[in-house]
């Protein structure tokens, strides 16, 4: 019987240094900002998308890009975004998470 591929190789014809890791994440902040004072909720949020972030992506080292922090921030103090569709891409060690467009 003859093979019709060679599966023992794939590593190199699928390089994996250069298949960057991407995980895209919707996020929701909405039960956790709101049990906050009302003149710190996109303080809050911006902590608490770190610790969910830190959660799903299982590691420490995470890098919020000035997109997606406006993003929060845009609608000032008191009422922040409360669901967020995210991508984070590894690079090296970090986790890089922007909005997911």
């Amino acid at each position: 019987m003859k093979k019709v591929f060679e599966f023992k190789n794939l590593n190199s014809f699928y390089n994996k240094k250069e298949m960057a890791e991407e995980k895209y994440l919707t996020l929701n902040l909405r039960r956790f900002v709101v049990k906050k004072q009302n003149w710190r909720r996109s303080e809050a949020a911006m902590l608490i998308l770190r610790r969910l972030l830190k959660k799903h992506l299982k590691t420490d080292k995470i890098k919020i890009s000035t997109n997606l922090s406006n993003f929060i921030w845009e609608r000032g103090i008191k009422k922040p975004q409360t669901k967020i569709k995210v991508k984070a891409t590894k690079e090296g060690e970090f986790y890089k998470v922007d909005l997911a467009s």
